[in-house]
């Protein structure tokens, strides 16, 4: 017992020796797979997670301490959409070997087990030999805190809620130095685009001035992203559109109330006009010139906190150097003239720092939340500039609706002459037969009749289908939570349908509702391969939200175009919008919401 006791030892320390060049090799993979050497990168990462995952195996069948495996599941390969192309994050690529890499590295990357990994890896290449060396004179005991180290970096960690609290306030005070540094680009940016300003209307190159304040869009851009990911202060990007030139009779470009002889300089001069009548414009200006006194400001408890922290918890060590330095000869009052009162009791430092601690950790998330709020002050749309974009997004539906109106009464004069018109007619002509042959040729006649009452069945078979691609008689019968039902029960994917609609909504939302919730079924079948289904149809707050969810393949993107697209326009007739959620890999959540009143 004690020999297999000591050569497991034995064996532990020897496993722990390999652990650097483990790490090397975990993170030369995905480097490898960047080279385009995927094959040997994925088999690199495969084999450390395949030798960690030894060390777990032994920790539980050697001494006594089991460690459960906490890896994700690897991501499912890229699959084509309907056009061909395969997608990762907003981007398409003709082959998959691209969003494969994306996805692995991702997979890798993000997933908490990695980093336990590494850890262990170079950890245990100093706690493992000595541990299992011990083991060889001190047995079993030593083996079990082995185990218990092994499973206190490799198993999967719970932390308590004062962890939590801690790696949050942590995770904010880095984010808050990260602002401090983006401030300062903004500033220095900020006083850039001033001075560039008024360069280019000394210099008479104004038409050339909205490409510098691209740059100013730009900063703004990340401060409003910063804003909702960091601060939880979501700041909507709002900016007038760019008036394309209108040309005119004689040939001439039109843009505001000048004409110009190319589209070109039209098009400067309108890209000019909308940046100095923008109103954001000076507001992203105002931001990145007052964003630096602003973080400082907010920056200043911190830094005051942190020195006193630092300050006071070396104040017992630097009291010893001082009075070592003045053995040596050196004046202690230049080394420690700022706190001498100190000097003779040191121990008030010490709580002193950890009470200064505290307070960074309790402020950084309500300083982060404050600077969202700064941001959400000046980056944010003002309510005038937001009613202008529902009135111009309000104008575009309804424009919209007019031209699917046309088209859609296009579409039924052509399938009632192709269809039911035709067929009436080939009944008219077979009746005029059958009064022709009713005398001279009785049977034929009645064969005719038979066909003729064949055909009529047929044609209205025709305008029955036309009637319900027009609208379908159970919406207008039973209300749009009906309607869905029988949609539902129509199809062969299974659909749940979950609705608490309590009564009708107009007439016209109900028809569009209808027709977006039937394009999003039909995606989630042609498109995502979904098996199973789910809708939800509520009506609360004045507003009709329909959600449809699918466990699909996913990677559906509203700015491709196609039928998203159209179900925006559909539904925005109505004031409505339409959120999508579909990473690669699925599952999809499209959510609609149209205000209205129920009846």
């Amino acid at each position: 017992m004690r020999i297999r006791t000591a050569g497991r030892g034995l064996v532990l320390a020897l496993l722990a020796l390999p652990g650097p060049l483990l790490f090397v090799a975990y993170t030369t993979g995905p480097l490898l797979s960047m080279l385009g050497l995927s094959f040997l990168g994925e088999r690199l990462v495969r084999w450390c997670r395949a030798a960690v995952d030894l060390s777990r195996r032994l920790a539980g069948d050697w001494c006594e301490a089991p460690v459960a495996s906490s890896y994700h599941p690897a991501p499912p390969d890229p699959q084509p959409d309907a056009e061909g192309w395969y997608r990762h994050d907003r981007m398409v690529y003709r082959t998959p070997r691209v969003p494969r890499y994306l996805q692995r590295v991702e997979w890798v990357a993000e997933d908490p087990a990695t980093g336990r990994d590494m850890s262990w890896l170079l950890l245990n290449t100093v706690v493992g030999p000595v541990l299992g060396l011990l083991a060889v004179v001190g047995g079993q005991p030593v083996l079990r805190l082995h185990g218990r180290w092994t499973r206190s970096r490799l198993g999967p960690v719970e932390p308590r809620r004062w962890q939590l609290w801690v790696n949050g306030a942590l995770r904010d005070l880095w984010r808050l130095a990260l602002l401090a540094l983006l401030a300062v680009v903004n500033s220095v940016g900020g006083v850039l685009l001033v001075v560039s300003f008024v360069l280019s209307h000394v210099a008479g190159l104004n038409l050339w001035w909205p490409r510098c304040n691209e740059g100013a869009q730009w900063l703004a851009g990340v401060g409003r992203k910063l804003a909702g990911k960091w601060s939880g202060v979501p700041v909507e990007e709002l900016y007038q559109p760019v008036v394309e030139p209108v040309p005119t009779a004689d040939g001439l470009y039109r843009a505001g109330r000048e004409l110009r002889s190319s589209p070109r300089p039209a098009l400067r001069r309108a890209r000019y006009r909308r940046t100095m009548t923008d109103p954001a414009t000076g507001r992203d200006l105002l931001w990145l010139l007052g964003d630096g006194p602003v973080t400082a400001l907010l920056l200043v408890p911190v830094a005051v906190l942190s020195w006193t922290f630092l300050w006071g918890l070396w104040i017992p060590f630097w009291v010893w150097v001082g009075h070592l330095f003045a053995e040596f000869g050196s004046p202690w009052e230049q080394v420690w003239a700022p706190a001498k009162w100190l000097a003779e009791t040191p121990l008030i430092g010490m709580p002193l720092g950890l009470l200064a601690g505290a307070g960074v950790l309790a402020l950084a998330p309500a300083l982060l939340r404050l600077h969202g709020r700064w941001a959400q002050l000046l980056l944010a749309p003002t309510k005038r500039a937001e009613l202008a974009q529902r009135v111009r997004r309000l104008a575009e539906t309804r424009a919209d609706a007019t031209d699917a109106e046309d088209a859609q009464l296009r579409r039924i004069e052509r399938d009632l002459h192709d269809g039911p018109q035709a067929r009436l007619v080939a009944l008219g002509l077979k009746l005029s037969a059958v009064e022709q042959l009713v005398d001279r040729d009785p049977q034929r006649a009645k064969e005719l009749l038979g066909e003729t009452k064949a055909d009529s069945g047929r044609t209205l078979a025709e305008l029955r289908a036309l009637v319900r691609g027009i609208r379908p008689p159970v919406l207008t019968e039973r209300g749009l939570v009906d309607a869905v039902r029988a949609v539902a029960l129509d199809l062969v994917v299974p659909i749940e349908v979950e609705a608490d609609v309590p009564g009708r909504c107009p007439s016209a939302i109900e028809a569009a509702a209808y027709f977006a919730t039937l394009e999003l079924v039909t995606n989630a079948i042609k498109h995502g391969r979904a098996e199973t289904i789910r809708v939800e149809l509520r009506h609360a707050d004045e507003v009709l939200r329909v959600v449809v969810t699918d466990d699909g393949v996913g990677g559906a993107d509203p700015e491709l175009g196609g039928g998203l697209t159209g179900i925006r326009r559909r539904i925005g007739t109505f004031d409505g919008t339409l959120h999508l959620s579909s990473p690669a890999g699925g599952p999809t959540a499209a959510t609609m919401e149209i205000p209205c009143a129920l009846s």
